[in-house]
């Protein structure tokens, strides 16, 4: 979901204000009016069943008070409110969300307490809206909604390599610590081969020093100069590696190695999946003519802004980003 930061007040005599507290299986929802009636916070299941319950209980009162106006606001956190606001958006109502820090800051106000109280926090979502403080719900469709979601699974399998790595460079501390002093960066061709096939002190000190040299410098296309290999070929020497259970850590950092050759593909299939989309959205080709801006960063301001008319100036868009910027000048 993405969402415009306003702060004009929208709850008036003509208004229900009705607000929801997430959960994965089960939601807390309240409704209020202008004049004072409210209702009480109530449970729902967070399923069509619960969706439907829900929506009777805004149209039972709206008709009861006889109101034209709907508002519905969430926190702006997780997952677990889409399928909601998705049954929501073809509805006449306007959905906003709150920023969770919001809602926190205004719990400790309140009652001097952060804790997390289901039953409340509707209520307090509902005091931060009618004093302003909402952002505006836009729901990607179509196109803007794939882009996101590949950007966001791209992201994933990113991270995910990320902790690949990361359990390599522990099984390697256990039998070769030197070896990351020397070859610092291990998504390189050279670290990856090497690691694939040469991954001990034992097995560099077998290559020999001039075919170590030679394969370092054939597989980085004569980037990697002699000297790395020279280090690496005395660290090999002086390594102070395990040598128990050295079989079994050689093995789970070929393994790994094979894990991260599956993810690096599915990154390549989502960047593939990415740039095809990206044709489909007229306003990609304003932005990828700005110097700088790639394919994954024009993707990523799409698929997160989803409608470029929803903003009405640069400033909303500044915002919603999280930005405050200023210029810094002097005399």
């Amino acid at each position: 979901m993405q969402n415009i930061q306003n702060k004009k007040r929208i709850f008036n005599q003509k208004t229900l204000l009705a607000t929801v507290d997430i959960g994965k299986e089960t939601n807390y929802g309240y409704m209020r009016c202008f004049d004072g009636t409210e209702v009480a916070p109530f449970r729902f299941a967070n399923k069509f069943q619960g969706f439907t319950k829900f929506w009777k209980n805004i149209q039972y009162l709206k008709n009861q008070k006889g109101l034209t106006h709907v508002v519905i606001g969430i926190e702006s956190t997780g997952c677990y409110g889409i399928p909601l606001l998705h049954f929501l958006k073809d509805k006449v109502v306007e959905l906003v969300y709150v920023n969770p820090s919001h809602t926190k800051k205004m719990k400790e106000v309140q009652n001097n307490s952060p804790n997390k109280t289901d039953k409340k926090d509707p209520q307090v979502i509902a005091d931060i809206i009618e004093l302003g403080r909402w952002l505006r719900v836009v729901i990607p469709e179509g196109v803007a909604a794939e882009l996101r979601e590949l950007i966001h699974s791209r992201d994933d399998t990113m991270n995910e390599c990320s902790a690949q790595y990361n359990k390599i460079y522990d099984h390697m501390f256990k039998i070769f610590p030197e070896f990351e002093q020397v070859m610092k960066d291990l998504t390189t061709k050279t670290a990856q081969h090497l690691l694939q096939h040469y991954p001990t002190p034992e097995s560099i000190i077998a290559l020999g020093i001039t075919e170590l040299s030679q394969l370092m410098h054939t597989i980085s296309r004569g980037k990697i100069a002699a000297n790395r290999a020279k280090q690496l070929y005395a660290a090999a020497q002086q390594s102070v590696g395990i040598k128990a259970g050295q079989q079994t850590i050689v093995r789970k950092i070929k393994n790994i190695l094979h894990i991260i050759s599956r993810y690096q593909q599915f990154i390549n299939d989502y960047e593939q999946d990415i740039s095809v989309a990206l044709h489909q959205i007229p306003e990609s080709s304003y932005l990828l003519s700005i110097k700088g801006i790639g394919t994954i960063t024009t993707a990523t301001i799409i698929g997160e802004l989803a409608d470029f008319k929803a903003f009405k100036s640069y400033a909303e868009v500044e915002k919603f980003a999280g930005l405050n910027l200023y210029e810094i000048s002097s005399g």
